[in-house]
């Protein structure tokens, strides 16, 4: 036993005693215990209102020495006290550098309850979407961003990509804004200012248009001049070798101003728009037969019988420059597939190759401008890089995406997924007699 219990149990017995032994020499036993008991209890009721004081009003309570068990219980409050005084002080200190680094962020994060309600804001935040630091605590985010697109995107349950807005606050801005689900019961928005990224991108393409359109007069010109060379029988001989490659580079620039300009059309324009349906097998046909008299064999197996809602011309080249792609880079004497078939979220478009395949680092950069998946597919492949970026833009425009897979040596698989609102049964081609 303890000795601060040996000390109570001595100190009970006695007052005990005491009370009894001064009850029978005055005659009262039973009064004197009962004031013995009495004297105990009152001391140990004073003890839990010392006890209840230092806890209710948090002051530091000197332990009363030599009075056994209380003066270790008032201790061990006094410490656990202590100790929750410096976790609250370390924790305050904790939130400070929290608030102070967010606070630095150029970025702005919103904290957001389950309903969207605001918690809390750095100061970028407060800048970029003009949130005031008092009325809007509490507020639902919606109801202070009421962009469409930011409405929709937050009703949603994919937020595995940035939805982008204008600025609410600065004339000629846009924000990226994105949700990071991080608890059942908490998100976070973050928000960034791309106001220079699409600045540049609109010069970008604005210079990638204008510079095409100028340069197909003296491209035509200079296919004029050479066509009346070939036909000159003075500079026959000779000049056939050279006049045959500088009109093979004239049809290659001109095929890829033609591209460019396709490029800038779909970058420049909004989503597809619904209202017309494509005959989805008839083009995975009719783009196959284009291709039929080369040495690949194309092997089209339609097995879903689902339309794409969308341009018929913007689907035309999504798969058009697949297959010339799989053409280009795969294995002459081994067919290409073009597969079109349902998935749980929609229908998959795949175009697949056994050709030389993509290394793993340059997997992302194919649907970049210009970009070439390895090394190897130099100019000699006659491909100019534009192929898949029209591709991944004519695909964003129907709200698909573009994933591929490769292995190299082993061949590629560019797969286009069209989510389940971009598609229309085969009754609903049949319901308007079969039009594109």
């Amino acid at each position: 036993m303890p000795g601060a219990w040996r000390s109570v149990l001595l100190i009970v017995s006695a007052t005990i005693g005491a009370g009894l032994g001064v009850g029978a020499m005055v005659g009262f036993p039973v009064e004197g215990l009962a004031l013995a008991l009495a004297t105990l209890l009152g001391y140990n009721l004073y003890r839990l209102l010392d006890l209840e004081r230092t806890l209710r009003i948090r002051e530091r309570v000197e332990v009363p020495e030599g009075n056994g068990v209380w003066s270790r219980v008032l201790a061990g409050v006094r410490y656990q006290q202590q100790r929750v005084r410096r976790h609250k002080r370390r924790a305050r200190e904790v939130m400070r550098e929290v608030r102070q680094s967010t606070n630095a962020l150029p970025d702005g994060v919103i904290v957001l309850t389950q309903d969207n309600e605001i918690q809390r804001y750095n100061a970028a935040a407060r800048m970029l979407l003009g949130l005031r630091r008092r009325r809007d605590r509490g507020q639902r985010v919606d109801h202070l961003v009421r962009h469409p697109d930011f409405v929709a995107y937050l009703s949603a349950d994919d937020y595995a990509l940035p939805v982008t807005i204008p600025s609410p606050v600065r004339e000629g801005g846009w924000l990226s804004l994105r949700l990071v689900p991080y608890s059942e019961a908490g998100r976070l928005l973050t928000v960034r200012d791309i106001s220079e990224r699409t600045r540049l991108t609109r010069m970008r393409r604005d210079f990638v248009a204008n510079a095409s359109h100028e340069l197909r007069t003296p491209l035509t010109v200079i296919s004029g001049y050479l066509d009346a060379m070939r036909d000159d029988p003075e500079l026959r001989g000779v000049w056939d070798k050279p006049l045959d490659e500088m009109g093979q580079q004239a049809d290659r620039m001109r095929q890829m101003l033609d591209e460019l300009l396709a490029l800038s059309r779909l970058e420049a324009s909004a989503t597809a728009p619904a209202d017309k349906i494509v005959d989805m097998g008839g083009v995975i046909r009719e783009c196959a037969a284009l291709f039929e008299d080369g040495d690949t064999a194309i092997e089209p197996e339609v097995v879903s019988g689902a339309n794409v809602l969308g341009e018929y011309g913007e689907i035309v080249s999504v798969v058009s420059n697949l297959l010339s792609n799989a053409i280009r880079y795969g294995a002459g004497d081994a067919p290409v597939i073009v597969r079109w078939f349902n998935t749980e979220t929609g229908a998959e478009l795949v175009v697949e190759d056994r050709g030389e395949g993509i290394a793993p680092e340059y997997i992302p950069r194919p649907p970049e401008l210009f970009s070439r998946a390895t090394r190897g597919r130099g100019r000699d492949s006659g491909g100019g890089g534009l192929g898949l970026a029209i591709v991944k833009h004519a695909l964003a425009r129907h709200d698909a995406t573009l994933k591929i897979d490769s292995t190299l040596g082993e061949g590629s698989a560019f797969r286009c997924l069209f989510p389940t609102s971009r598609l229309a049964g085969p009754e609903a081609l049949q319901a308007v007699g079969g039009e594109r």
